[in-house]
């Protein structure tokens, strides 16, 4: 089973789990580095948030985009792995 759990790694590479962490037995783990911690992370927001947005003004009289383009632009990014 996959489990993300959030830590902190000091420049030294000392690795801080910022939540409880039980284990049965010894674990393999991936690490994945994110945006440093003095960087601004956006903040989460709320279920209300996301509804206060969709009804918002300019939510509502948005134009909607050109679905070619973003057909394009999908593919592009898509054969951007060059794989």
């Amino acid at each position: 089973m996959l489990q993300a759990i959030e830590a902190e790694i000091s420049p030294d590479g000392q690795v801080t789990l910022l939540e409880p962490l039980h284990l049965a037995q010894r674990t393999r783990a991936v690490v994945t580095i994110l945006t440093p911690i003095d960087e601004p992370v956006p903040a989460r927001a709320s279920g209300k948030a996301l509804l206060d947005m969709l009804d918002s003004a300019d939510f509502v009289t948005a134009q909607p985009g050109d679905p070619e383009r973003m057909e394009r632009e999908i593919a592009a990014n898509r054969d951007a792995w060059g794989d």
